[in-house]
């Protein structure tokens, strides 16, 4: 694993899912990473390097001003904050006249709604569906994706949301409460979705009769990515408050709010930002602005961004439902997940984004050339005409050819007979995949799940994720159902090899047997109508970065999620403790043994005690071990380099349900004083679901009707049901077939009949749901 990644795992927050790739250098429309790989750029930063990377002129405007003057808080005037707020202002549209600077686009949302109702003495602001505004708690109000809101409601009140490009919706929502509508001219994050200009004359002529203000947001459309400096100037409209952001500095963080006349009582305090129109970022605004009035992008964008999507559209590749878009803002719908064919894209050496599940999303620099285009247009010609697509093709093939991994994992076989099924899982318990090391184990259930049904491939964490769907009347699919399994172990050789009705190997209990069940279950259920199922395979579930669960965490939204562990197959898991891992480090100088001083390990072990003792304490009312912390001493070691002495211990704590972490930590430091130093990582919260949840009740009917008894369990381990169930916040359990007491043992074994048993249980649950 690249040191980058490790080091980003390790310390980054975890908010992020993360590509395969280590950027490390950028030039107009390339970059690089760390092992010198070159890219096509057509993110570009989401919209952000619109002049491209590293543009020589906005490198020499930050290199002269950060060595001039770097910060300037507007309660002072400032030389590069004045020109760039009037170059700007005389950029706007129409009568926008004013500028409010800030950091980021969500910031510039969050100041025109604050705006909005501060000039109009009212609350209401209307969105639209689909629409993205951000991630902070105003903006993240205006948007609409319940994926984005949920976990994080009840979020600012008084937002409501309608169809975009409904002028009936619109007329019906708009009230004498309404303080402002709020609209992209083109949902970016929804698919790169455009409405007529009839549609946004009819809101402003809306919000002008009853007293609300038009609020555009242009923080992805703006600065020439639409073919006009900004993309409301296609329809010649003027609002009274545009949104700015991405592209506005060439790369450094920078948001703005263009203001019109209509706007008012905006006075000294009512708002501000620290950062917002520092110098710096200023200098960087104003050359961007003069490299748009020296040059044509704007204009380019429209003609390449046309022929582009001509060119697409001439492929007539069956994959595709639908292209569209403005400029060189592109989106490309497709009839099946969008985010393989995104990676097989970057295995061509070609950067691009999603927008929603389905949606390639195309963003380059505006610098980008005919024929970088038409490499873009070639290569997805190319990964548009394979499914399922694996990361690892080479990027040409034979005309005819179909590309498969090469592995040794070759033993494909039948999943609708016992017999099939059971072959299945020996193979896949025969392939080693410990974490970190699962690429072969994924390359095989991928061709497994193909050759059973599915549309399968290896995703960017390099999960093995497969789909089916069975769309309703109407075309559409109306509930998701993710069974999320993993398929890496702990080390340790357990030679493979059924013994009466016992199949003995690693990962047979405890990732393999659960995981297997699930493939096999899916492929034979008879799904109801309107229902897709994706079964995943994750990486990393037995490390604790959980990478695997982390990532699909944020591709997938599902209405119900089944985790892949054992419980038995008459047991359903309802929860699992959390967990914090603390890495303890005591150092003091020197001392003669005979000496009064505390050397380290008699200061770590007294800390030690002391933690033991308050955990005794806190666990004393508590008779169930799920509802108390327990602790394991899992490294101890002391050493010595002649001038200090050092005790190192790491310690593991399994956390019960709604325990303060936070207060937990800052006590833990305290009481190792100034000798120690601790470092707290990998926390998961411990989850709890309830027995009258869907999923559990379908369990429970389906494992009697098989002739079971229903056990419920609380778990004192982790799983990844931790790490998506705060995330997807929707009915969740964990079910497999094995024994947990054989996890990670020499004698772990899973017996054949009960593997086949929870296949059985999950088919009817599968199919009744």
């Amino acid at each position: 694993m690249s040191n980058i990644f490790r080091q980003e795992d390790e310390f980054g927050s975890g908010v992020y899912a993360k590509r395969e790739m280590a950027i490390v250098r950028g030039q107009g429309t390339t970059v690089w990473d760390e092992n010198g790989r070159s890219y096509l750029d057509c993110a570009a930063g989401i919209g952000v390097a619109n002049v491209g990377h590293c543009h020589p002129q906005v490198v020499a405007a930050i290199t002269a001003q950060a060595s001039q003057l770097i910060t300037c808080q507007e309660m002072f005037y400032n030389d590069q904050r004045a020109r760039f707020q009037a170059r700007l202002a005389a950029a706007l549209p129409g009568d926008l006249n004013r500028v409010y600077l800030c950091n980021s686009g969500t910031e510039a949302v969050e100041a025109a709604i604050k705006f909005a109702r501060l000039s109009t003495g009212r609350a209401g602001i209307v969105a639209a569906m689909r629409g993205f505004h951000g991630r902070t708690l105003g903006a993240l109000s205006a948007t609409h994706s319940k994926k984005y809101r949920e976990p994080f409601e009840p979020l600012v009140s008084q937002f409501s949301h309608v169809p975009f490009g409904s002028s009936e919706r619109l007329d019906e929502a708009i009230t004498a409460q309404t303080a402002a509508v709020l609209l992209e001219i083109v949902q970016g994050e929804g698919g790169v979705r455009l409405a007529n200009a009839s549609y946004f004359h009819e809101a402003q002529r809306l919000c002008q009769e009853r007293g609300a203000l038009l609020i555009i947001d242009e923080v992805q459309t703006g600065y020439g990515r639409t073919g006009h400096l900004f993309a409301c100037e296609h329809y010649d409209l003027v609002p009274d408050l545009i949104c700015l952001g991405k592209a506005m500095a060439g790369g450094l963080p920078m948001g703005a709010v263009g203001i019109g006349p209509r706007v008012q009582n905006l006075a000294p305090g009512l708002h501000g930002s620290t950062f917002g129109g520092n110098p710096l970022a200023c200098a960087a605004g104003t050359a961007v602005l003069d490299i748009f009035q020296q040059t044509d992008l704007a204009s380019r964008a429209a003609t390449l961004g046309d022929r582009f999507r001509r060119q697409i559209e001439a492929l007539k590749l069956p994959l595709v439902r639908e292209v569209r878009g403005l400029g060189l803002m592109t989106g490309i719908e497709l009839r099946q997940r969008a985010m393989p064919f995104v990676q097989a894209l970057s295995e061509m050496g070609i950067i691009a984004l999603t927008a929603g599940s389905t949606v390639i999303r195309l963003l380059p620099p505006l610098t980008i050339t005919a024929e970088e285009l038409d490499r873009v247009v070639a290569a997805l010609a190319q990964v548009l005409t394979k499914s399922p697509v694996v990361p690892g093709a080479p990027a040409e093939l034979p005309s005819g050819t179909v590309w498969r991994p090469a592995t040794a994992s070759e033993q494909l076989f039948p999943l609708n007979t016992d017999a099939g099924a059971v072959d299945f899982l020996q193979r896949l318990v025969e392939i080693r995949s410990e974490s970190g090391v699962e690429t072969a184990v994924a390359h095989y259930l991928v061709q497994q799940m193909t050759q059973s049904g599915f549309t399968a491939q290896v995703d960017a964490a390099g999960n093995a994720v497969g789909e089916r769907g069975c769309p309703n009347a109407d075309g559409q699919i109306t509930q998701e159902i993710v069974l999320l399994g993993h398929m890496d172990t702990v080390p340790g050789d357990i030679p493979v090899r059924q013994e009466e009705d016992k199949l003995y190997g690693r990962g047979s209990v405890d990732a393999k047997g659960p995981l297997a069940s699930f493939i096999v279950a899916a492929a034979r259920a008879n799904l109801p109508p309107g229902t897709r199922l994706v079964v995943v395979g994750a990486v990393e579930e037995e490390a604790a970065t959980s990478k695997g669960a982390r990532y699909v965490a944020n591709q997938f939204q599902p209405n119900l999620c089944i985790i892949g562990e054992p419980s038995g197959w008459d047991g359903i898991t309802l929860g699992y403790k959390g967990r914090l891992l603390i890495d303890a480090t005591f150092a003091q100088p020197m001392s003669h043994t005979a000496g009064a001083e505390t050397g380290a390990a008699e200061l770590g072990l007294a800390w030690l005690n002391r933690v033991m003792t308050h955990i005794e304490e806190f666990n004393a009312d508590k008779s169930r071990l799920f509802d108390q912390l327990l602790p394991s001493v899992r490294h101890l070691h002391t050493s010595s380099n002649g001038l200090e002495n050092r005790l190192e211990m790491k310690l593991g704590i399994r956390l019960p349900p709604n325990f303060d972490v936070a207060e937990f930590e800052t006590w833990l430091r305290n009481q190792a004083g100034a000798a120690g130093t601790l470092h707290t990582y990998a926390h998961e919260p411990a989850i709890q679901t309830r027995r009258s949840n869907r999923l559990a009740q379908a369990l429970n009917r389906a494992i009697r009707q098989a002739g079971g008894v229903p056990s419920y369990k609380l778990k004192t381990g982790t799983s990844d049901m931790n790490v998506v169930g705060p995330i997807w916040r929707c009915p969740i359990v964990a079910y497999g077939p094995g024994d947990s007491a054989l996890d990670h043992t020499p004698h772990e074994h899973i017996i054949i009949a009960e593997y086949l048993q929870a296949i059985e249980v999950l088919e009817t649950v599968l199919t009744n749901l």
